[in-house]
């Protein structure tokens, strides 16, 4: 007992008190790699908790062991077995967080949060170490920050960085703090400066100054240090956030190319995504403390990609932005040599092929939305799925892109449907997945064999979770009373943003509700410091280009910010957009339809 106990207090004295870059303060139970020594003891030790008297406290020792080794379903094995009302405080405080840690991987949040606020841990609190005071403040960090509550997330974080000695930790804190409310919308920052207790006001009120100068780095500096001289005293005014430090080389280009497919087909497609990125330029324009660069629009209908390309260095490019089809993505990924960074206008979900130094990929793809549906559906449970889909390019590859992610979190897909554009009656489609047809023709045999005068009722089947349900308005207002009709209006449907074009048709979308999706914040009042002024009669689709060009705007001035190693996302009109791996990912919030009308929620 001797040896296990200076095992448990080793593991417990290497705790380290230092953040990471993310602003967290790790729980280090859970190893990354496996280690083979650890996990032979591990397993003597729980085969040997069988044959003591009291268990528990060496199985926990058990459980920490396989954590340290890597084996996580042998750590939840473990703590599975132990009665934590036979361990001592000091035990259960270790028992605690290292469930929460296994609820947070295993993506269980509101699982983690019923640990963390259990009467017995909460009592136990004034006795935790110093370390585990840390521990605990950025578990609540993190936990409501997957929850959603991110007020009570940057509290905890707050509290966290007033614990911290050294600089270096307070300032990792201090970069997470500004990742998160980077990623708030604009009318959350004003009502948080307006609410919330001082600290937090304030750093909302700094991330709302910042909003309305996203483009525009002088400013920012500018609107800082006037902050800064009116609040002294505040935690971010005597240690900022890195962002403020950063080399912001693409906020002070000279000449930017733009290359665009001006005629035939796609040129009203290209004229709206300049409409929208000149109407980010034209903001920009009317502020002061900078020069906005000159643009050069090259057009690549009657020449190749490369030919533009060479064409827009050749004039002396500091940034190239384009194209906008497909296949001009693919001659970028295919070029020698990408001199100047580069933002193509598509984005190539695949990855068989290498990305070029300097490129960065940038479009409307459906697969970060596919992603966002199936995090949330998991997290509420839900395993077994079926996509309705168009059959066109966009809604074969969001179907292909949610099969291949769904399956690997360990969901099973059971049914794909895919209709055509001109699709009348959506319940002959939508029958053999949810096996109805298989329900009435169970019902037939009956009247058959049994008796003609049977009233029979057609079941769907009774194993599917959701519906992901994809189309444009016109498509997605069939499908929800199809649905319903086809005994299927208890199950949750999700939806991503193409289904809302951002103005309000109460009288035609009633059909939609019950629907949440991935709304674009541009679609929700009061998400951007400045509305959109698109066409509000544009098809949704072209709408969402006008976003796309305005947030590619954003984007070639933030660049360097976004490829930092802070990371900081850029809160635009598409989404929170965020770097990784060459790719602009997309973040949405969430909308859902009610009587017609669509509200912002928290699911």
């Amino acid at each position: 007992m001797v040896g296990l106990g200076c095992i448990l207090a080793f593991i417990s004295a290497c705790t380290p008190t230092t953040t990471t870059q993310s602003g967290s303060v790790p729980v280090t139970f859970i190893a990354t790699t496996e280690d083979t020594s650890l996990y032979e003891q591990a397993e003597i030790l729980f085969a040997g908790a069988q044959s003591v008297e009291i268990p528990s406290e060496i199985m926990l020792q058990a459980a920490i062991m396989f954590a340290k080794s890597g084996d996580k379903k042998r750590t939840t094995q473990s703590l599975a077995l132990i009665d934590p009302d036979e361990l001592k405080n000091a035990d259960f405080i270790n028992y605690t967080l290292l469930g929460i840690e296994l609820s947070l991987q295993s993506a269980l949040p509101a699982e983690a949060l019923l640990k963390l606020k259990s009467t017995r841990f909460i009592a136990a609190q004034v006795s935790l170490k110093r370390q585990d005071k840390l521990h605990v403040l950025s578990l609540k960090s993190d936990i409501n920050a997957k929850l959603g509550d991110i007020e009570s997330s940057v509290n905890a974080s707050i509290e966290l960085a007033q614990l911290l000695s050294k600089k270096s930790d307070v300032l990792n804190v201090h970069n997470k703090i500004w990742r998160q409310l980077s990623a708030q919308p604009y009318n959350f920052l004003q009502r948080c400066f307006s609410d919330a207790e001082p600290v937090l006001g304030l750093w909302c009120n700094l991330a709302a100054d910042m909003r309305l100068f996203q483009s525009n780095y002088p400013a920012q500096l500018t609107q800082f240090n006037r902050w800064k001289t009116a609040n002294v005293s505040h935690p971010a005014a005597r240690i900022p956030p890195s962002w403020l430090k950063q080399n912001r080389k693409n906020a002070s280009l000279s000449q930017v190319a733009l290359l665009l497919p001006l005629q035939d087909d796609y040129r009203i497609p290209s004229q709206t995504f300049l409409d929208g990125f000149m109407a980010a330029y034209y903001q920009l324009f009317e502020q002061s403390n900078t020069e906005p660069p000159n643009i050069r629009l090259h057009d690549t209908s009657n020449q190749t990609m490369q030919q533009a390309y060479e064409n827009a260095i050749a004039e002396g490019a500091e940034m190239v932005i384009g194209g906008l089809r497909e296949s001009e993505t693919e001659s970028l990924m295919q070029l020698p040599l990408i001199p100047v960074p580069t933002i193509s206008l598509n984005r190539l979900d695949r990855v068989d092929t290498q990305q070029p130094i300097n490129l960065v990929q940038f479009g409307n793809s459906p697969e970060d939305e596919m992603t966002q549906i199936a995090d949330l559906a998991w997290r509420k449970g839900h395993r077994n799925a079926i996509v309705i889909a168009p059959d066109n390019n966009w809604g074969v590859q969001a179907t292909r892109s949610f099969d291949t992610y769904w399956k690997q979190k360990g969901g099973q897909l059971l049914g794909q449907v895919s209709y055509p554009k001109t699709v009348k009656d959506f319940t002959q489609f939508l029958k053999p997945s949810l096996q109805i047809d298989l329900s009435e023709d169970r019902g037939v045999q009956l009247k058959r064999f049994v008796n003609s005068r049977l009233i029979y009722t057609p079941r769907r089947r009774q194993d599917i979770d959701f519906v992901v349900a994809l189309g444009y308005p016109l498509n997605a207002r069939q499908i929800k009373p199809a649905l319903e009709f086809l005994y299927a209006a208890d199950l949750p449907v999700y939806s991503i943003s193409k289904i809302y074009n951002g103005v309000e048709q109460a009288g035609l979308d009633r059909d939609l509700s019950g629907i949440q999706f991935t709304a674009m914040p541009w679609t929700l009042p009061g998400q951007l410091a400045k509305e959109l002024r698109s066409d509000k009669t544009m098809h949704t689709a072209y709408r969402q280009l006008y976003a796309l060009g305005y947030d590619t705007f954003l984007v070639h001035r933030n660049l360097d910010k976004l490829s930092s190693v802070t990371q900081s996302p850029v809160f635009g009109a598409m989404g929170v957009l965020s770097l990784n791996q060459g790719v602009i990912k997309r973040t949405g919030r969430w909308g859902e339809f009610n009587q017609g009308k669509v509200a912002e929620v928290t699911p």
